[in-house]
């Protein structure tokens, strides 16, 4: 009969260490899977700091360069605002910075650079 009763300890002390060996593999999967996702989340927040800071680099140079000054901008600089403007690999950005450099008076262009200088301000918040 004292068979019996251990054997049936043994039963109910292995499926206790099953159950905890599984729960445990679980919660492992859930905290690696966690720490992943973290990791997705920081670099997807790493990659929008980098792109509001280059468009703050642009949006710099563009105030000095176009903004602040009142006359002819030099070629060197035209060179460094289209590369800088190209290098944000945004489409509309691109689009924007076009109509602006093809504008034909100096009204258009300055509705061209707020229009420009709103949308990449608006993409930085």
């Amino acid at each position: 009969m004292k068979a019996g009763i251990l054997d049936r300890s043994r039963l109910a002390a292995n499926v206790l260490m099953i159950a905890l060996v599984a729960m445990n593999i679980f919660f492992s999967i859930q905290y690696t899977e966690g720490i992943r996702e973290e990791g997705k989340q920081a670099e997807i927040e790493a990659m929008r700091l980098e792109e509001r800071l280059e468009n703050s680099k642009f949006m710099k140079l563009f105030i000095d360069t176009v903004l602040g000054t009142n006359g002819v901008i030099s070629f060197d600089d035209r060179v460094k605002l289209e590369n800088d403007i190209r290098s944000l690999n945004d489409e509309r950005a691109t689009q924007l910075w076009e109509a602006f450099v093809n504008s034909e008076d100096s009204q258009t262009a300055q509705d061209n650079a707020v229009r420009l200088m709103s949308y990449l301000s608006n993409k930085m918040i």
